[in-house]
Formats: C-alpha cells, structure tokens, sequence
C-alpha cells in the first residue's frame, strides 16, 4: 500500500456492522421473490393513482 491510502479518511471496511443470514441474503437476491415485489409496488402505485384521479 501507497502511504496516501494508509493516510486516506475514507472508510473501507466495517468489523462491527452486522451481517445479513444466508436466508436474509436469499430473500434479497431471489428474482422471483424480487419480481413479485415489484408487482406488488407496482399496484400500489396504480391504485394511488387511479384514487387520486377519482377526485
């Protein structure tokens, strides 16, 4: 290493932040369960929108 990045403020690691399961990281990066969320957020938009425009 350089002697600027021993120096560098910026943070790079975290050793006391908490880390995810194995079951929390699956449920974040499975793609049907992504898909059906964004379905989910999707129609919650629609209907905010289809109520707004009943006014």
């Amino acid at each position: 290493m350089s002697e600027i990045a021993k120096q560098s403020p910026v943070i790079t690691h975290y050793p006391d932040a908490p880390v995810p399961t194995r079951f929390t990281r699956w449920n974040r990066q499975n793609p049907v369960l992504q898909f059906g969320k964004f379905v989910m957020a999707c129609i919650n938009i629609m209907m905010m929108v289809i109520k707004g425009h009943e006014k």
